[in-house]
Formats: structure tokens, C-alpha cells, sequence
């Protein structure tokens, strides 16, 4: 065993004398020990590249040196193979691994790749490889992974990012979105980029396919909406059309971008790069995703119902557009959605402006109901939306219907007042300036560039503004309004020009109409045009919107203002304030001539029934004294109805009727007018005439269509107070005048007239009991029921002389003859209270409403109105029974007992109505100083001041409470 081993060894030397001592075995890696001194890594770093240069100069000259010992640290390898080479065979470096391979070699390798400890610092490979070392990706047996390089990634994505399916990606209908291609077994694939992990791929495919899916569905989305034509209102047909031009817009950008150009060489950058050139176009489709309720949140099966309502859809645009305003979106997505907003609502704006006779002047007059000639808006030819009826397309008629957010408040409380007074100008003056413009107003539309804006903001009104369409279109000729135009041979006139296109060769694409590429210039030089902010003077969008609809709101301010200076001249037939003055002086009774002859046809305070009340009249006199033995035979048979007209009630029926009512009713309307006047003005002699001729067919009295049911109402009976509701006065009120002078305040009117008309009846029958008590004595015998009988009397007639006076004086005269006095203050322009013919309106009923309140006729009234009519009621009664003791009707010990119960009944009343109304004013705790300011006003001003309603009650308090008579037994 020995031999064996000394001959072994002495082999070994052998062989070690001829090949050399065989190096040790050394490990792959070296961790060089740390020299126990500060490390300084810049230092080191340039020692170790004058080094490295070093060696390179010795080993060019031909002295190879040992470069080894005169550095501290290892030199880094070149990219010189022949310089590697040269180093390896020289090196005496132990520690360093002898092997040296050519994969070394590559040029992608980075030089600095060894010299840093962060791992995301290394190569993609590097970085990838240690990411799969230490997370493996884990088996999933439901899809299979694909790694694929980033060419052809790009490749694919080319595809995938317009909406079309790709080698990598396809289309699933069902859900609405792009999927990988199955690979084996018909598994989905998970691709992997290659130098990439999973987290990083699916991060950088994101985009891609957000983007890609979202065209497609908006692309489906559009396609179904064009299905629902029928649904479809001009709008909504503007906001699809100018949809699908944004989709084939991007598409264009989309497909010009760094995919288009795959030539060039792929290098680390050019994924990156890609990426962040998308991500404005991933915003972009996103918004418009959300916006049409298609985000890649919802499945197909979770999508709602896409709004088709005009106004709900204009909204909801201008929303997203203010949000991406105040958001400081990327120019390019603020500008999308203004030209979604402009295109959408430009037919609606354009109704819009019609509606209010706010349009061009080569349109059909809104007074002659033709629709205005088709235009070309922008991108979009309306000769169909022009016939959709303005309901269709959501134009505001009332103050009811909805209007879009936009639109600003002014507007919308100025639009509907605006439209009425259109209607009512058109009626009342046709060649008004403000329906016949002289110059041409442009319609209102959405303005962005700064230019504009300025324009807008200095002139009040825009001129030619750019559209963002070409304005030429087959309906539209340029420049060939005014002149014939001679095409193959056919001479055209300016109204037929229109017809000029169907001349044209089949296939032909003139200038003048639209076509692809000019949308798409249009579009794109809309949004290159876009200003990045908003100028000083309209910095953001509701500014903006103001600015945009001033034209708009003056205009109607004008339509508004213009009717009433109709209403106001004194010269025009409808001059409000005569009437007015016409009204007040029949249905509330101020005029003397109308009142003396409609109480001497309907009343009559005489003590004797044989004695006619005609107005003096020999005609109606001879005519009843023929009828005496008439009226004598029934006054052994009716009772007497004290205070009216014996011929009312000789048929024995009532309520009356016949010719010979109506005859005496028209009489008192005829001559009345004979005597009317509005007053000492010459220049209103000839209109005011006219007015009155007229009154004498507008006015008319007719009979109310009351309820009989039961046969014992009330106005069925002549001795009731109700006895005369079946009558009232009818005014026909001129058009347009009927805006002021409107059905609710004419049964105003009615209610008042209907309420004097019980008043003047229980001033004629406390009258008529008068004379009786005076000339005959009805209680010779009973002493005490005379003096209660004569005290009744004169406390009755004094509360029916104060309520008279009052309801005459303070209720009517102080309320309306203050409302004509304001009238009078607006046209002389010393007052600006009235702003349109409905805050006219609006001030005509109120003033009414105060009359009402002032004589407790208010719903809210009814107990203290009851009180006062069951007073007279009592009054009236009291009468009746005078009548009845001295027709002997009555004994004298009944007629006592009935006084003594009358009176108190009466009292009570009295002293109950007295309690009311003093509540009735404790109520308004600032009555008195509010009544205190009223005076100091109307003796600074010369306008006069209306008591108003219940303040107007204090009159009437102070007027019945003088020595408290009805609180002493």
C-alpha cells in the first residue's frame, strides 16, 4: 500500500513538473474583506476608472503590465473582447473566477448593472428573473401563461386600442369586453411581458384595453341608440351625430400615435413611452363612458336606460362639462365636452330663440305660425328638426315645464313671462320694432375662443361667429342668396338655390355640402383652437354661460316691457288705466250715473208699492201704472219685499224674468254712457270715446246659474238678502287685455258687485221703512215698542249709512284709486314697480283681494263675514216686518214681541262683529306701525297709498265704534 502511494506521488511530482503546481479550488464569489478604514465610494469609483483606463493604454502600446497589483479592487470588465481576453490571460488575480464565456460579451449588457445593490436599479431581465425566483408564479390549471416579447405586444395593441380584436385579444359580445385568446386545451392565456412580471403586465395592458373596450362600447352604444329613432327628439339625434364624430376623431389620433410607427427599433423606453401617450385618450374615453352610462364598472346586464329626454340629456353634459372645468382637466377632454355641448344643444337653442321671436330676419314672423327656414347648425343639417314640434324638443311654455341646468336663472324667470308677451304684442301691435328687427340678431350659441368671449362681453351681441362646422350646405348656399346662379344650363333663383344640388353628377361631393373630412377638420380645429383656461372676464363656466345668454335675457326683457308700453299709452285703444276706470265705475259701482239708474231700475225706498221706480222715465211709468191693479190685487196675497222694484215682483214668481228685466237693465248700461268721462285730457278724447261706445256691448248684465235642488234656497226667496245673487255684470275684455284684466279677477269683480248689490238693497228698505215709521204711526198703543221701533230704526240706518260709506270711501276708493295712481307713476316713468304686464296683472288681483279683505269676503273671513251679512240680514228683516204691520199683515202685539227679538238678535250680532274685528287687527302686532309708515309715505310722496285689506278694517272700527250703544241694555 505504501509502494502503491510512493509511486502515486512520484507520478504526481511528475506531472507537476512538467505542467506546473494545478491551482486550489476556490469558491465562485468573493466577498473581499472590508479594510478597517472610512469607505469613501466616489473615491473609489474613480480609482477603479483610471484603472480600467490604464490597462487599456499598456496593453495598445504592446507592455502588457500587471495591472492587478496596482489597484485595490477589481477592474470592471470591458466591452472590448480583445481587451477581456488580454486580461484574463495576464490576471494573477486568485479570487476571481477563471472561466469567461462569450455571453458576457453582449453589448445589451449594462456596465453598471454589477456596481449597484437595488435590484429594480438591474436589467428587466435581471429584475424579472429574481421577481420569478422569489415569487414563482403559481399553477393555475384554469388558464395558461404566455409570455410574450414587446414587439409583439405593440403589434397586438395596435389593434386592441382602436376596438378590434387582435392575435392576442378578441372581442366577447356577451359581456362587452376583450379577452385573451384561449391557448391549449382552449385556456385562457395570461400574458406575461417578457422582462416583466405579472403585476407590471397587467398594470401596462391596463390602459390599453380600457381604452380599446370602452370604443367598442360606445361604438355599440351608438348603434343601439340609432335603433331608437323613434324615441329620438332632435337633441338627442345631435348628440349621437356628434358623438360618433368624437369616436371617428380619436380613432384618428389613436391610430396615429407611437403604434402606428413599429419600424423603428424597440428599445427600453419605447412601452414606457407608448403608455403615457395614451393616458389623455384613457381619460377621454372614460368620461364619455361614464357619461353614457357604459363605464367598465357595469356588465351589459347592469346598464340603465339611456335618458331620451332633451333637457335630462343637455344637463347631463353640461355637468360633466363644469366638472372637468373646475377639475382642470387636459385641454383636449374639457374641449370633447364643449363640442358635445355646442353640437347637442344647438337645435334646442335655436327653438329656444324662436320661441321668444329671437332669430334671424330672414325667418318666418313667429304672428303668421310658420316654422322658420332650415339652417345648417354646425355639423348637423336640421331641414328635419326645424318641423319637430316644440314640445318634442322640450321648449319651456310654462312656468312648469323643465328647462336645462344651464340655463340661468334670469332666464328662467324672464322665459316664460317673455313667450306670453310675445303671443300678446303679436295680437296687439304686429309691426312692433322689437318683432321686426332691423338689423339681423345672430342665435344664440356656445362661444369659447377668447376672441368671441371679448366680443360678446364688449358688444353685448356677437357677429359672425366661427362655427365648427363649414356654414355652407345644401340649404344654405354661400354667397348666392341675391344673384342667379346658371348651372348646366339651368338658371336658379335665390328661393330655389337649395335645388341646384339635385343637378349634380351622381357621385359628386361639392363644396357646399358636407362630408367626412370636413367634420373630422372641423372637429380637430375646434379643439386645437380651444383655449387652455377662460378668459379674466368669464373664468369659468357659469360666467360663461351668463355671458352666452345676455342677448337672450335682454331680449325678453324687451318683449316684456314693450307690451306694457302698450298698455300704458294713453293713445291706445287698450290703455289699462281707462279700463280700469270703466271697470270701477259699473262693477264696483263708483260711478254716479251707472248707480242712481241701476238702483232706481232695481230699488226703490218708497212706502207705497204702487209707485214704480224708473229713473224718471215716461215710458216705464206708463208701462207700470197699467199694471197697478196688478200689483194692488197681489198685496192682499205676497208679502212685501221691501227695498226692490214693485215690477220685480209682480208676476209672483222669482226670480223675475221676461223681456221687460232685461230691457230696463240694458237702458241703465245705454245711459249711463252718456254721461261718462275719463277725464279733461284732449288727447286721450278720441280713444277714451271709442272705449266707452264700446262699453255699451262689452258691458252686460246675465243671470247666474245658482243651485235649486231643494226649492228653499235662499235667492229663490225676494224677502232674503240673496234675493238679487242670480244677477251680475259681465265685462268682455279686449284682447290682448285679458292678460291683465284676466276670468279670476273678473269673478272678483262679480263677488263685489254681487255684495253691493245686498248693501244698496238694505239701504233701500231701511229707507223705505223710514218714510213708513214717519208719515204713519205703527205702535199707537204700546208706547215702549215706538221708542225701541224708532231706536232699531236709527241704529240700523246709521250702520248701514257707515258700512255704505265706508265700503265706497276706504275699501274701493282707497285701494284701486291708489293702484291707478301707481299706474299712472309707471307711465310717467316716475316709478319702475310695474316691470311687465303680469307684474301689472299680478298687482290688479292683489288689489282686488284687498277689497275683498276689507269687506270680510275672504275665505279666511268667513266668521267675521258672516257676522256682517247676518247684520244686515237682520236689518233687512226688521224692514219686512214694518212692511208687514202696516200692509196689516201684522198685529200690533206680534209685531212687538217680533222688535223685542229682532233688537237683541241685532245687538248681539253687533257687539259679536265688533269683538271679532278688533282680534282680526290684534293679529298683525306691526299694524299700527305699518299704518304710521303708510302715512309718513303718502306725505312725502304724491303717489297715494291703499289702506291695503285688513288694515282698511281700523276704518271701518272707528267709523261703528262711536258711543258703544250696542254694549248698553
Amino acid at each position: 500500500m505504501s509502494l502503491f502511494s510512493d509511486v502515486w506521488n512520484q507520478h504526481e511530482h511528475g506531472m507537476d513538473s512538467a505542467l506546473g503546481i494545478l491551482p486550489h479550488i476556490t469558491p465562485q464569489f468573493f466577498v473581499p474583506r472590508m479594510v478597517d478604514k472610512p469607505q469613501d465610494p466616489i473615491v473609489h469609483a474613480i480609482e477603479r476608472e483610471k484603472a480600467t483606463a490604464l490597462g487599456e493604454n499598456d496593453w495598445r502600446d504592446g507592455h502588457p503590465k500587471d495591472i492587478a497589483g496596482t489597484r485595490d479592487i477589481p477592474a470592471l470588465p470591458s466591452l472590448s473582447p480583445a481587451v477581456l481576453w488580454a486580461k484574463s490571460a495576464i490576471s494573477g488575480d486568485q479570487h476571481s473566477d477563471k472561466v469567461v464565456s462569450w455571453d458576457i460579451l453582449r453589448q445589451p449588457h449594462p456596465d453598471r448593472s454589477y456596481n449597484t445593490p437595488f435590484l429594480t436599479e438591474q436589467s428587466s431581465e435581471v429584475s424579472a428573473s429574481a421577481q420569478y425566483h422569489l415569487h414563482p408564479l403559481p399553477f393555475d390549471q384554469r388558464a395558461s401563461v404566455v409570455c410574450v416579447s414587446e414587439l409583439e405586444l405593440l403589434e397586438s395593441l395596435r389593434m386592441t386600442v382602436l376596438g378590434t380584436s387582435s392575435f392576442l385579444h378578441t372581442w366577447d359580445p356577451v359581456s362587452e369586453t376583450f379577452v385573451s385568446l384561449g391557448g391549449a386545451e382552449n385556456l385562457p392565456n395570461r400574458l406575461i411581458i417578457s422582462g416583466k412580471d405579472e403585476t407590471m403586465s397587467s398594470s401596462l395592458l391596463r390602459r390599453f384595453l380600457t381604452i380599446g373596450t370602452l370604443m367598442r362600447r360606445l361604438e355599440v352604444f351608438l348603434s343601439v341608440l340609432r335603433t331608437r329613432r323613434k324615441e329620438e327628439s332632435a337633441t338627442v339625434h345631435a348628440f349621437s351625430h356628434a358623438l360618433s364624430v368624437v369616436l371617428v376623431y380619436l380613432r384618428d389620433q389613436l391610430s396615429c400615435g407611437p403604434l402606428s410607427n413599429l419600424c423603428i427599433p424597440v428599445s427600453s423606453n419605447t412601452l414606457s413611452a407608448t403608455w403615457l401617450y395614451y393616458g389623455d385618450f384613457e381619460d377621454i374615453t372614460v368620461s364619455l363612458a361614464s357619461l353614457c352610462q357604459r363605464g367598465l364598472g357595469l356588465s351589459p346586464s347592469q346598464y340603465p336606460r339611456f335618458t331620451m329626454k332633451p333637457v335630462a340629456l343637455l344637463s347631463r353634459i353640461y355637468k360633466y362639462l363644469d366638472t372637468h372645468f373646475r377639475k382642470s382637466s387636459s385641454r383636449i377632454l374639457v374641449a370633447v365636452f364643449a363640442y358635445l355641448l355646442t353640437m347637442s344643444s344647438k337645435n334646442y337653442l335655436q327653438t329656444l330663440c324662436r320661441s321668444v321671436a329671437y332669430a334671424d330676419t330672414n325667418t318666418q314672423r313667429i304672428e303668421k305660425g310658420q316654422q322658420p327656414q332650415p339652417t345648417a347648425i354646425g355639423l348637423l343639417d336640421i331641414e328635419e328638426l326645424d318641423q319637430a314640434s316644440p314640445e318634442e324638443d322640450g321648449v319651456l311654455f310654462s312656468e312648469d315645464d323643465e328647462l336645462p341646468s344651464f340655463i340661468p336663472c334670469e332666464l328662467v324667470e324672464a322665459l316664460p313671462a317673455a313667450q306670453k308677451s310675445l303671443k300678446l304684442l303679436a295680437a296687439a301691435k304686429p309691426d312692433h320694432p322689437v318683432l321686426n328687427p332691423p338689423v339681423r340678431r345672430p342665435i344664440i350659441t356656445w362661444v369659447w375662443s377668447t376672441r368671441d368671449i371679448q366680443e360678446l362681453w364688449r358688444t353685448g351681441s356677437l357677429g359672425e361667429v366661427d362655427d365648427i362646422a363649414p356654414a355652407s350646405g345644401p340649404h344654405n348656399p354661400p354667397d348666392l342668396a341675391s344673384v342667379d346662379i346658371n348651372l348646366h344650363g339651368c338658371n336658379y333663383q335665390s328661393d330655389l338655390i337649395g335645388f341646384r344640388v339635385f343637378d349634380l353628377e351622381p357621385g359628386s361631393n361639392g363644396d357646399n355640402t358636407f362630408n367626412e373630412h370636413s367634420m373630422h377638420a372641423a372637429l380637430q380645429s375646434f379643439i386645437l383652437s380651444f383655449p387652455p383656461v377662460l378668459p379674466s372676464i368669464a373664468p369659468n363656466l357659469s360666467l360663461l354661460t351668463s355671458l352666452v345668454f345676455s342677448p337672450l335675457i335682454s331680449h325678453a326683457a324687451s318683449l316684456s316691457s314693450a307690451l306694457l308700453s302698450i298698455f300704458l299709452d294713453q293713445n291706445s285703444f287698450l290703455y289699462v288705466h281707462d279700463h280700469l276706470v270703466l271697470l270701477r265705475s259699473h262693477m264696483l259701482l263708483t260711478s254716479p250715473p251707472f248707480k242712481s239708474r241701476l238702483t232706481a231700475a232695481l230699488f226703490s225706498d218708497t212706502d207705497d208699492r204702487e209707485v214704480v221706480a224708473g229713473g224718471g222715465k215716461s215710458f216705464a211709468l206708463s208701462r207700470q201704472r197699467s199694471r197697478s191693479a196688478i200689483g194692488v190685487a197681489q198685496r192682499g196675497t205676497s208679502r212685501w219685499a221691501v227695498g226692490l222694484a214693485p215690477f220685480l215682483t209682480e208676476r209672483g214668481t222669482w226670480p223675475p224674468g221676461g223681456a221687460d228685466l232685461s230691457f230696463f237693465l240694458r237702458t241703465v248700461i245705454v245711459d249711463s254712457q252718456d254721461t261718462y268721462s275719463f277725464g279733461p285730457d284732449d288727447s286721450q278724447e278720441h280713444e277714451s270715446k271709442r272705449i266707452a261706445e264700446e262699453a255699451e256691448f262689452r258691458l252686460g248684465f246675465a243671470i247666474r246659474d245658482l243651485a235649486s235642488d231643494t226649492g228653499r234656497e235662499r235667492w229663490l226667496n225676494p224677502l232674503y238678502i240673496e234675493a238679487l245673487d242670480f244677477l251680475y255684470l259681465d265685462y268682455k275684455v279686449p284682447h290682448p287685455l285679458g292678460v291683465i284684466i284676466t276670468p279670476d279677477t273678473t269673478s272678483k269683480y262679480q263677488r263685489i258687485f254681487a255684495f253691493l248689490l245686498r248693501v244698496m238693497r238694505v239701504e233701500s228698505a231701511i229707507r223705505a221703512a223710514f218714510r213708513m215709521t214717519h208719515q204713519d204711526v205703527l205702535f199707537p198703543t204700546l208706547n215702549q215698542s215706538r221708542k225701541l221701533l224708532t231706536h232699531f230704526r236709527f241704529v240700523a240706518h246709521s250702520f248701514v249709512a257707515t258700512l255704505s260709506a265706508y265700503i265706497f270711501d276706504v275699501a274701493i276708493g282707497g285701494n284701486f284709486d291708489a293702484f291707478l295712481a301707481r299706474i299712472a307713476a309707471c307711465r310717467l316713468g316716475t316709478s319702475s314697480e310695474f316691470s311687465d304686464v303680469f307684474s301689472l296683472a299680478e298687482a290688479h288681483s292683489t288689489v282686488l283681494n284687498d277689497i275683498l279683505s276689507a269687506c270680510l269676503m275672504r275665505s279666511a273671513q268667513r266668521a267675521a263675514g258672516d257676522l256682517l251679512c247676518g247684520s244686515l240680514e237682520l236689518i233687512l228683516e226688521f224692514c219686512v216686518m214694518i212692511g208687514d204691520l202696516k200692509d196689516r199683515r201684522l198685529q200690533e202685539y206680534q209685531a212687538s214681541s217680533a222688535l223685542d227679538v229682532l233688537f237683541a238678535a241685532f245687538r248681539k250680532k253687533i257687539s259679536t262683529l265688533m269683538k271679532v274685528l278688533e282680534v282680526l287687527l290684534e293679529k298683525d302686532l306691526k299694524l299700527s306701525q305699518r299704518q304710521e309708515l303708510l302715512l309718513a309715505l303718502q306725505e312725502q310722496s304724491d303717489v297715494r297709498h291703499a289702506p291695503g285689506g285688513l288694515e282698511a278694517l281700523r276704518h271701518l272700527v272707528l267709523r261703528l265704534d262711536i258711543n258703544e250703544w250696542w254694549k248698553n241694555s
